[in-house]
């Protein structure tokens, strides 16, 4: 079998490029693999006016598809299963240019997505920030460290990512990211001058997210990002926020200094009233008992503050606290805004958690095992840039005809999945055309579209 496998892995007149002997992936369901021509790629990448060498442009397509397509995203597996593609000693070297050209090339992607009016960023549009730790196994990958993870309820091994996204109802993607890396990691490389703290990178966001012209107006964060710096940065660009606030911080209400904890413990119960509010994403009422105070906290003025409890209905129907004895309290700068406007922004922050889930399951977030620092930044920001084509062909009307249901990223990518089976399916077509007297060629054509068993294709190939 060995042998007949290496025959066809090095027929070049049959295959563009040469595939290792062990690549068992040439058959049955798995045949399906990546091209470099794909019109969809190709339309995306020319209107946002990328400046690359032939190479570079090719790694960069074959990466993208490869991150939908393969189950694994590395550069191996994605140049072994690329048609006319690079194979990966040239990926390799392609991916070094790619390192430096990455950010350049999700800020002009990001730019000219502002130019379609469906997907641009609007006014009333939420911005959120929030932190992600990426899961890694090795610790000798640089920007690796032990990070709590609030997701995993524990510390584990992995990069610490700041990242903002962009939600708008229908339409959402990432939008820009940062590593946090530990002063004493980055001193075990020698880069100890580089250190950041995660609020001075959450506040070079903001920033980068006002300078690339985003009208967004509403920001939404957790408590760790509340902070008063933070804070004065998003009041300098008239902007708006929601957060949940730490109970120790302090306030001034009535003339009486309390913290927040303090303040809530003088509410009355019969003082809470029952608020409606929608979830964003799944459109289900969701039930809040909420009291609001106005409040003047140092530093940063006025601000109102929504005490919450969670409401949710028993087996009886009947409307109980879903966490006896449990609040959280949401502050805002929006001092005329109805409550559930407030309560509803804050919400759309669930938006950004949802998307790292996306991004892991079906983009291979925390697949990149590359060393150095600058590759991860390239990873993760080509990850992005897939996330943003999806939106992109979703909205374009080009998945379409590949899937009925094309709410979720999931279901944006299974069809995109079936555009590319569609494409290698008529390049195996043209392919047997051009050789029709190729026997080889006609029995992959036959295990394409008949079906053949494996052994049946190893007999033929045989003959």
């Amino acid at each position: 079998m060995g042998a007949v496998l290496n025959f066809i892995c090095h027929r070049k007149d049959i295959f563009p490029r040469k595939y290792p002997a062990s690549n068992v992936s040439l058959i049955n369901e798995e045949l399906m693999m990546n091209l470099t021509k794909n019109p969809m790629l190709d339309e995306f990448f020319s209107q946002a006016s990328l400046n690359l060498d032939a190479d570079t442009y090719t790694a960069l397509k074959s990466m993208i598809s490869g991150l939908i397509i393969n189950g694994r995203g590395t550069i191996k597996n994605i140049a072994e299963n690329t048609v006319d593609g690079l194979n990966d000693r040239q990926m390799n070297r392609a991916i070094h240019e790619l390192n430096t050209e990455s950010r350049s090339i999700l800020k002009k992607v990001h730019s000219h997505i502002q130019t379609i009016p469906g997907l641009a960023e609007k006014p009333d549009g939420v911005m959120s920030l929030d932190e992600h730790i990426i899961g890694k196994t090795g610790k000798d990958l640089e920007g690796v460290d032990y990070f709590y993870s609030p997701a995993d309820r524990k510390t584990i091994l992995g990069l610490s990512m700041i990242s903002t996204h962009y939600y708008g109802g229908k339409v959402e993607y990432p939008t820009d990211f940062q590593f946090f890396r530990r002063l004493e990691e980055l001193e075990s490389y020698k880069k100890g001058a580089d250190y950041k703290k995660k609020n001075e990178i959450a506040r070079e966001l903001i920033r980068a997210n006002i300078e690339a012209g985003s009208p967004c107006q509403y920001w939404a964060m957790d408590c760790y990002f509340l902070t008063k710096d933070n804070v004065k940065e998003l009041q300098s660009h008239q902007l708006f926020y929601v957060s949940k606030i730490k109970r120790n911080w302090k306030c001034t209400y009535n003339r009486i200094k309390y913290t927040i904890a303090d303040l809530q413990a003088t509410i009355p119960p019969t003082e809470y009233e029952l608020t409606t509010v929608k979830s964003p994403k799944t459109r289900e009422d969701r039930y809040f008992l909420v009291v609001s105070r106005l409040v003047f906290i140092p530093k940063i003025g006025n601000h109102i503050l929504l005490f919450l409890k969670e409401m949710d209905r028993d087996t009886t129907g009947t409307l109980r606290e879903k966490y006896p004895g449990e609040w959280i309290c949401l502050v805002s700068n929006m001092l005329e805004s109805p409550k559930e406007t407030i309560m509803t922004i804050y919400a759309k922050r669930w938006a950004i958690e949802t998307s790292y889930r996306d991004e892991t399951q079906h983009l291979k977030l925390a697949g990149c095992m590359w060393r150095d620092i600058e590759g991860q930044y390239c990873f993760i920001t080509l990850v992005f840039i897939a996330y943003i084509l999806l939106v992109w062909a979703w909205y374009c009307g080009y998945l379409d005809l590949y899937n009925s249901e094309l709410r979720t990223l999931g279901q944006k990518q299974v069809a995109f999945k079936r555009f590319s089976e569609e494409l290698f399916a008529e390049w195996i077509v043209e392919l047997k055309h051009q050789c029709t007297q190729c026997k080889l060629a006609n029995i992959i054509y036959e295990l394409t579209y008949k079906g053949d068993k494996a052994s049946n294709f190893y007999r033929q190939a045989r003959l």
